[in-house]
């Protein structure tokens, strides 16, 4: 009888561990990264290495596309990546090179004509180097190889393969993405949520959205489960700081001596900084945990696509509270009609409702950065 109850015991033991094993699995959140990964400093780069270090993230891959720096260097620096985070076990799947209708000539013409926006252009800066160049990363080219493919196809099969389960993490312009869905528009409801970093919670340009308007625009308009867009005023409350990588470093881990490398002992080249705001690493901050963001809104988003002086720019739609109340019956003798002001109360019937991230807890977010670069 004692025989019999410890092998009762051992069984329920074995049960108990595959069963929190199994629960430890499913904890974890399956993402998808999809971004302009230029290096090798930066909030691209170092959002990059959080997904890859961080436990509580399974990354299934990691597809590029062109806008803070052309897609060829920025597939080099996501493969390089994989290997500083010793995660080349991560596929890279090289994305969109040229924006869906966009183009560099026909943004220098349009500056030529409305005025010229003296703000960061990214691979369509005017010293920018060609789409095909690509440099070594500190210590020399990546040894791991990109996947074949096309990222458009990656993202489809990834998400089919996990129906209900996969956050997108779109941080560069959104072409991947468009291209993704418009070749398979069956992924948008087995998506489980999107995260973009992009466009302006007040309205006006920002690089991602402006760099290929059409393909935001694209994305905007489809029917997500959950959309959360971290704009550009949101990852302007957190900045990379000498401080900030200080801890990393004091933390230890394995990106330690990375980040000793290129933030502590490097400096910038002349004419540029290594401190940025940190918008890419915030977005992946709130995946992990949304508590990050203390004010989010609901908005309807869209892009302007109309090529006009505001092409790229930011469309916000907002839910007003109620009917307006005036302060003079100007438009007649009458009381409000308050049937005929509910349409004005609906949104866009082609848009959706996203979240949108408004203010951030700047010392929790450092904490949680902290945490993952030193895993």
């Amino acid at each position: 009888m004692g025989m019999k109850r410890l092998s009762i015991l051992v069984v329920v033991a074995m049960f108990v561990l595959a069963a929190s094993g199994a629960i430890g699995q499913q904890a974890k959140i399956k993402v998808i990264a999809d971004q302009d990964s230029a290096g090798p400093q930066g909030t691209n780069f170092l959002s990059l290495l959080m997904l890859l270090r961080a436990p509580q993230i399974d990354l299934l891959g990691i597809t590029t596309v062109s806008g803070d720096q052309w897609v060829t260097p920025a597939t080099v620096f996501a493969l390089w990546a994989t290997e500083q985070a010793g995660r080349t076990d991560v596929p890279v799947i090289k994305g969109a090179e040229q924006p869906l209708v966009n183009t560099r000539r026909e943004q220098e013409l349009r500056e030529a004509l409305y005025g010229s926006y003296v703000g960061w252009h990214g691979s369509f800066n005017p010293d920018a180097p060609m789409p095909g160049r690509t440099w070594e990363p500190p210590g020399g080219y990546p040894k791991v190889k990109v996947r074949a493919g096309r990222a458009a196809d990656f993202i489809i099969d990834s998400i089919r393969a996990h129906p209900g389960e996969v956050v997108l993490y779109a941080a560069g312009p959104l072409t991947n993405i468009a291209l993704a869905v418009r070749m398979d528009s069956g992924i948008v409801p087995l998506t489980k949520a999107i995260y973009i970093m992009g466009g302006s919670s007040a309205g006006g340009p920002e690089l991602n959205w402006w760099w290929d308007p059409e393909a935001a625009s694209i994305v905007l308009r489809e029917p997500w489960k959950k959309i959360v867009v971290s704009p550009f005023e949101a990852g302007a409350q957190v900045w990379s700081s000498e401080k900030l990588m200080k801890r990393v470093v004091g933390g230890g881990g394995r990106l330690a001596d990375h980040v000793r490398r290129l933030y502590l002992e490097s400096g910038p080249q002349a004419g540029t900084t290594m401190w940025s705001m940190m918008w890419d690493e915030l977005t992946v901050a709130s995946i992990i945990d949304p508590s990050v963001v203390t004010k989010s809104e609901i908005m309807y988003l869209d892009v302007d696509i109309s090529h006009g002086p505001k092409y790229g720019h930011t469309v916000i739609w907002k839910p007003p509270a109620d009917v307006p109340e005036f302060f003079l019956p100007y438009s007649g003798p009458d009381a409000v009609d308050r049937e005929k002001w509910k349409g004005h109360l609906v949104p866009p019937a082609q848009l959706y409702p996203a979240t949108v991230q408004m203010e951030v807890d700047a010392a929790k977010f450092e904490n949680m950065f902290v945490d993952l670069m030193s895993h």
